[in-house]
């Protein structure tokens, strides 16, 4: 009996710390690096695709061409995360269309009833992600967004992506646009390319808006609110950060904004992550501007060359992004959103006799330039 307890004591050691570290995290067992804790990586990553629809507008009209272009791109359907937004004030939304295409295809979806605002879905948006692995890539498409990344298929192009060691893909808008200009109605039949086939820059020239988007990103990085650009590491904690009082600004601006910096990666495992910060990371005096975690190092350009090597940092290609925005649907879209961004602003005079106005978001004057691009007429100016 001595023999045998003496046998089975390592095993049932070994049960013990695998049962342990299996409640860690419900999927996530921890590991220790050079530079801290880290989580493992999945073999083979999975490839997620994330996007909002909106309801209430031509939705459903853009979504079977829009599920079409990343099913044949090779986007498996348990990897879709779809937002449908729905006003409930709207009386004439197409919001059962939406579901309907979406039971079709056998997509999951999360409904979200409320007024758009790209802050409310910012949240949104990293909850969902979560369900993303560290080393997972993540798609991060708009409904009116069809990512062209060179070659027919997606999985084949991040798999040289992760060869290569690159962690993010940029894209730059190419407009779609129909042969007459006109904003004419998105159709069935035939393919959405040869319903629009002029390649212009209307975001960038006529509207005077940024033409860049992030593409895909690694589970472990998250994007700004517009998705054009994703977090530097030194930049996260200030920039998700909620408002530290009642009627103060969060680090995105947003009074009364909230958190969102503890539901993000950056937060979960700080430790993974190179932190170099800029020039405009810092004030005058030398002092640094922006958050950063408890017990992290940042780095600058100077000391750049000591930053360990296995610590995150930015590593990306570019494509394209082929952007069918200007189609009937988009007049009423922006007027909506231009309307709430606004809000109640009210024009004041200062002391020095300026005129001031103060909006419910300072990023209504996008959507105030995509309204001035199009004539009364419907058709690109």
């Amino acid at each position: 009996m001595v023999e045998l307890n003496r046998l089975l004591r390592p095993r049932i050691k070994l049960i013990w710390i695998l049962l342990v570290i299996e409640n860690v995290d419900a999927k996530i067992a921890l590991f220790a690096s050079g530079s801290g804790v880290t989580p493992p990586v999945n073999k083979p990553p999975k490839i997620w695709l994330y996007t909002s629809v909106a309801a209430d507008y031509d939705g459903a009209l853009l979504l079977p061409h829009f599920l079409d272009h990343y099913l044949a791109l090779g986007v498996r359907l348990p990897q879709f995360l779809v937002v449908v937004n729905h006003n409930p004030l709207k009386l004439e939304s197409k919001v059962d269309e939406v579901v309907a295409v979406l039971v079709k295809y056998g997509v999951k979806y999360r409904m979200w009833l409320d007024q758009y605002s790209s802050e409310k879905l910012m949240k949104i948006r990293y909850e969902m992600l979560n369900q993303a692995g560290w080393n997972d890539w993540i798609i991060h498409a708009d409904s009116d967004e069809f990512h062209d990344y060179g070659m027919p298929s997606v999985v084949n192009f991040l798999a040289k992506c992760d060869e290569e060691g690159v962690n993010e893909v940029k894209g730059t808008y190419v407009d779609r646009v129909s042969t007459s200009g006109n904003l004419t109605s998105i159709e069935s039949t035939p393919d959405i390319f040869k319903q629009y086939p002029m390649k212009c820059q209307v975001i960038k020239t006529v509207a005077g808006g940024r033409d860049t988007k992030a593409m895909a990103y690694k589970g472990f990085w998250r994007t700004d609110r517009g998705n054009h650009q994703v977090l530097r590491p030194a930049k996260a904690m200030t920039y998700l950060s909620g408002s530290p009082g009642p009627g103060l600004e969060s680090g995105r601006g947003i009074v009364d904004g909230e958190d969102l910096y503890s539901i993000s990666p950056y937060a979960r495992y700080p430790e993974a992550y190179s932190f170099l910060c800029q020039q405009n990371d810092f004030d005058e005096e030398g002092n640094l501007k922006v958050q950063i975690p408890p017990g992290i190092k940042c780095f600058t350009d100077k000391n750049a060359s000591k930053i360990p090597k296995n610590l995150l940092s930015r590593k990306s290609k570019t494509a394209i992004v082929h952007h069918f925005k200007w189609h009937s649907g988009v007049i009423s879209n922006v007027k909506d959103r231009l309307q709430y961004y606004k809000g109640d602003a009210i024009a004041t005079v200062s002391a020095s006799g300026e005129t001031e106005v103060k909006p419910r978001y300072d990023w209504y004057t996008d959507s105030e330039k995509l309204l001035n691009g199009a004539s009364p007429e419907a058709k690109l100016i």
